[in-house]
């Protein structure tokens, strides 16, 4: 996991916990979630205590552990929590939000965040078939991103905390040929 140094603090942390914070007049500085939201409060004039959760590990539905690190984050009238699943081989896994007012309880945000993502955990989207990965039932739930490693940066998909390209997700929605389809996008924050 690689660590950048916080221009404030000068400690070392995990590049996802690091927010590029400022404007073309002040000049750019790389932050970390403490300073981050010490520098949001400063400037919008709230009293915020900064809270740093520990990593965790919860289950999916097979019993595979997920690692999980958390980043509280102010945005101004918002406080946000994030999980962040950090694998080692550095590929893209489970993420999960929510939020609240600005003054919200980071603890109240934990418990919400938690239920969630047991919730999440719980059900299962795809299962090894016989042609590789297919769609469990009439149901997928995930995540859009990014396919930096394709040429076009084709969409890719989060599902049961893997990464699953287009190609291979079209492949799955080929055994539904002639069926109706549903896709809703929506808000990290929401549940699906």
């Amino acid at each position: 996991m690689s660590t950048i140094a916080c221009d404030q603090c000068h400690s070392g942390v995990p590049a996802f916990e690091v927010t590029h914070f400022g404007s073309i007049e002040t000049g750019y500085r790389d932050l970390c979630s403490r300073c981050y939201n010490e520098e949001v409060a400063r400037l919008s004039g709230i009293r915020f205590t900064h809270v740093d959760f520990q990593p965790m590990e919860l289950p999916d539905a097979n019993g595979d552990k997920h690692r999980f690190h958390f980043i509280l984050r102010l945005l101004g009238t918002m406080l946000t929590l994030e999980a962040l699943e950090v694998r080692a081989d550095e590929q893209e896994g489970y993420e999960f939000q929510v939020h609240g007012v600005a003054d919200a309880d980071p603890f109240a945000l934990m418990t919400r965040l938690l239920e969630r993502m047991r919730h999440d955990l719980a059900v299962v989207h795809l299962v090894e078939g016989e042609l590789g990965l297919a769609i469990s039932g009439t149901t997928v739930r995930g995540r859009l991103t990014c396919d930096l490693e394709s040429s076009d940066y084709m969409p890719l998909l989060i599902i049961d905390g893997r990464e699953v390209n287009w190609e291979q997700f079209g492949r799955m929605l080929m055994s539904f040929e002639g069926w109706r389809i549903h896709l809703e996008i929506q808000d990290p924050s929401e549940e699906v």
